[in-house]
């Protein structure tokens, strides 16, 4: 029998289905959470009964789509390292001749882009705990932390967790100058932001 092709641009639930089977047969594809993407899909599927993401995206000869692929695995396998909570873990890479793919924690709780995104960059609280986010993945060596409301879940008990980590980069593949760079950048904007809350 021949797989069929599937393009990462699908919007069939039946290829989508197809899709996750294809990477692993033990994986349920649930829905689909991120279906405006161009160059990855973010699905969600189980894993041993437990709901987790599924980031799966085409190999393709852009140099960008890999880097910023790779970024992020370094990253997640950097936050397992340190053990760093409020950030999403890795939990197995796939890799054929047509795609690359991670699959990840799965964050329960409401998308930021789901809420008033204004009126959270202007709440304290909410700046102080992104503060907090932010310095934890400093400390353990990962910046280039780029701000998307859809990265960062507000959890039930109203934590936030870090759900996507493909702008972020280690200090050991960067080297330490443009870590440092990147590094005060991401403490230049929550800057920005805490003088906004203030207002």
């Amino acid at each position: 029998m021949v797989e069929k092709l599937i393009s990462i641009q699908t919007r069939s639930e039946d290829d989508l289905k197809a899709l996750v089977h294809q990477l692993d047969s033990d994986l349920e594809y649930l829905r689909d959470l991120h279906s405006t993407a161009s160059t990855c899909r973010t699905l969600l599927v189980t894993h041993e009964r437990v709901e987790c993401t599924l980031k799966v995206r085409k190999l393709t000869q852009n140099i960008w789509d890999d880097t910023y692929f790779y970024f992020e695995i370094s990253a997640l396998r950097r936050v397992a390292e340190r053990k760093l909570t409020g950030i999403a873990h890795l939990i197995r890479e796939y890799k054929d001749d047509r795609f690359h793919a991670i699959l990840k924690s799965y964050a329960t709780g409401t998308p930021c882009d789901r809420l008033d995104v204004d009126e959270l960059l202007h709440n304290r609280e909410f700046i102080k705990k992104l503060d907090a986010l932010y310095l934890k993945l400093h400390l353990a060596g990962i910046a280039k932390i780029k701000f998307l409301p859809r990265k960062i879940v507000v959890s039930d008990s109203g934590e936030l967790i870090l759900v996507d980590l493909s702008t972020c980069i280690v200090n050991t593949e960067s080297g330490i100058q443009l870590f440092s760079q990147q590094m005060r950048e991401d403490s230049r904007f929550i800057t920005r932001l805490e003088r906004r809350a203030t207002h």
